[in-house]
């Protein structure tokens, strides 16, 4: 008995061995904010939708003579980008890369200006979204979205007709009829993007994505 207490007197003295530091919580690298808020995954998703603007803007090249019938399709791309990244800076980041990607892919007749009308869109883009009420999955805030930024890419193709020193009674001839049809050709791709985002938030992973998740 005496031996056993002298020994649980020595235990109970015995300094405890230092417990191993914990490793800190290592941050997945789709989580990591890089511009804003916005995460690796949300770039990814964000330059793909870029990519699929430049191609179906090419596609829809269809000889009606009707100026911004091309824009329904990339304006729905461009609705469909900022309700699955419901993120501050999305609009803007979509029209940069967008602006980037058909600069130096040469489309466009804007020389080096033909970046401003993709930046131009995003900035609207991001604006309205912000300010108009609603989720973009509404009818009513998805087309005055995308009416919206087809006139804000239609403003800054006029501006850079200005710097290009186009005449500007050629600029102003006819300006009220296109600005009409973009307007209208805006609405509809905002109404087919909320549309697609009905759909595509069904989908549960890309839900979570909307979500931040």
């Amino acid at each position: 008995m005496f031996s056993r207490s002298l020994l649980s007197e020595a235990a109970d003295r015995r300094a405890p061995f230092p417990s191993a530091p914990t490793p800190p919580s290592a941050v997945s690298p789709s989580r990591q904010q890089y511009v804003w808020s916005l995460t690796l995954r949300d770039l990814l998703l964000i330059a793909l939708v870029a990519a699929l603007c430049m191609v179906v803007k090419q596609l829809l090249r269809v000889p009606i003579n009707v100026p911004g019938h091309s824009g329904v399709l990339w304006v729905a791309l461009f609705v469909i980008c900022r309700g699955l990244v419901d993120k501050r800076g999305t609009g803007v980041v979509l029209g940069i890369v967008t602006g980037l990607l058909a600069q130096f892919a040469g489309f466009g007749h804007q020389g080096p200006f033909e970046w401003t009308k993709w930046v131009a869109a995003g900035i609207v883009l991001e604006v309205l979204a912000l300010v108009i009420p609603g989720d973009l999955r509404g009818w009513g805030k998805a087309a005055a979205v995308g009416a919206g930024l087809h006139l804000g890419k239609l403003a800054a193709l006029t501006l850079a007709g200005l710097l290009l020193r186009v005449p500007v009674a050629l600029l102003l001839l006819g300006l009220g009829w296109s600005a009409s049809t973009h307007v209208v050709f805006g609405a509809v791709g905002g109404v087919l993007g909320a549309l697609a985002l009905r759909e595509l938030r069904r989908i549960p992973f890309l839900d979570a994505q909307a979500r931040g998740g």
